[in-house]
């Protein structure tokens, strides 16, 4: 009985460890997410695409070329013996007003740079949602351990209700209430293993590997550290945040878009130019060229460009709202975010550091008593009970606070670990 209460002690001071082999490293999956995942990959292609677009809104329209032969007869050429033939080369440019093309040119340039922050934003996003469900699996990895542990050790106190029952020193109820605690145990890690093959879907989603691609296990994970305020992060969101930097570019593209459309007013012009060859009377032809210029005039502006005016000027008053809302959204994230990790940070530090030595204090002082008979069956359950509770609250607030940590880099577009180590 002595060594089997030894060995529980030992269960209990140091529990079980897991094998390191196989290890993903958080990294080494947000490297390969960059590279395979096909929304970070669809964003990029869309913004390298919207990069070649400054270039054709800035050039001149396409010239016009033509050939035209004038001939009075069906049944002969006529050219080199009646005035009335010819042969007519024709070039014809339209030439906007003067600042159109470099407006819109601008108003290029602008979506471009909304489509690049879109590209950060999105790649941001999918990385923040790794991240996430990179933790989520840290926890249950760590859930299924800490649950195996505490099974094992219920099944040593099982046996240990099963003696003492056998030898008349212990009750039947004992041993009933331990095995349905250890049903409970069998239940708890049906429903983790569920969970864990979720994640790992998910994950392999995220990467773009094939369902049932192999997936190792998860690094241990430690505590990022977060030194700054929430008014320094605030700060630092508006500044760096790619959302809110999309916001801007479109509501600059937005009064380009305004400034072209008052420009819309403006005739645009139209050179022509038409050298050919004409016939003479008797033999011989004669060279002839003519040149044109045309306006295109804004003749109906009450029912066209009038109107052009007033909607841009009303997409540009929705392109400014949009910007407010997102600031005061992404403040609003960031904050909930950052209360949440400074509550999981304090309530890790007081797990740690409080009920859980305190938890196994009792749970060791429980099982010295069970084994005089000072303490009852119940007394012991209920110490292993608590103790395995708050083991796995401490690593879900491990998770949580990480996971807060990461929706904050993703809205803020800032990479707090490495602004931590600076500081």
């Amino acid at each position: 009985m002595k060594i089997l209460m030894g060995a529980l002690l030992l269960i209990v001071l140091f529990g079980a460890r897991s094998s390191a082999e196989d290890i993903e490293t958080l990294d080494s999956l947000v490297r390969e997410a960059r590279l395979n995942n096909p929304e970070i990959k669809a964003a990029k292609w869309k913004w390298e695409a919207s990069t070649k677009r400054p270039s054709q809104e800035g050039t001149l329209p396409d010239p016009l070329i033509g050939l035209s032969w004038q001939n009075v007869s069906f049944d002969r050429i006529t050219l080199d013996e009646d005035p009335d033939s010819m042969v007519r080369f024709s070039f014809s440019q339209e030439i906007p007003f003067p600042g159109k093309l470099s407006l819109k040119e601008k108003i290029a340039t602008k979506f471009s740079e909304a489509e690049g922050e879109s590209y950060q934003a999105t790649e941001r996003g999918v990385i923040a949602g790794l991240k996430a469900a990179y933790y989520d699996w840290y926890f249950v990895k760590k859930a299924i351990e800490i649950t195996e542990r505490n099974k094992d050790l219920l099944g040593k106190f099982i046996e240990i209700a099963e003696v003492k029952y056998e030898v008349g020193n212990g009750i039947q109820q004992d041993v009933l209430k331990a095995q349905v605690e250890n049903s409970k145990f069998i239940e708890q890690l049906e429903i983790l293993e569920q969970r864990k093959g979720i994640i790992e879907a998910k994950i392999k989603s995220i990467l773009n590997r094939a369902p049932d691609s192999w997936l190792g296990d998860p690094e241990d994970v430690e505590r990022t550290p977060l030194t700054l305020t929430s008014e320094e992060i605030n700060r630092l969101t508006e500044e760096n945040a790619p959302l809110l930097s999309m916001r801007e570019s479109l509501v600059q593209r937005e009064e380009n878009a305004l400034e072209l459309a008052r420009k819309e007013l403006y005739p645009d012009f139209f050179l022509g130019a038409s050298p050919g060859v004409m016939g003479m009377p008797g033999d011989g032809i004669q060279g002839v060229w003519e040149i044109s210029l045309g306006l295109r005039v804004p003749l109906y502006f009450w029912r066209k460009q009038k109107f052009g005016i007033e909607e841009a000027a009303l997409q540009l008053k929705g392109a400014e709202q949009d910007y407010s809302s997102t600031n005061q959204a992404l403040l609003f994230n960031v904050r909930e975010n950052y209360l949440t990790a400074r509550t999981s940070e304090n309530l890790m530090s007081l797990y740690k550091k409080g009920i859980i030595p305190q938890s196994r204090l009792s749970l060791e002082s429980a099982l010295s008593g069970y084994q005089v008979g000072a303490v009852d069956f119940l007394t012991l359950l209920d110490n292993l009970v608590t103790l395995f509770n708050f083991e796995l609250e401490y690593h879900r607030q491990l998770a949580e606070y990480q996971k807060a940590l990461a929706r904050i880099e993703e809205l803020s577009g800032v990479e707090l670990v490495k602004i931590s180590e600076v500081n």
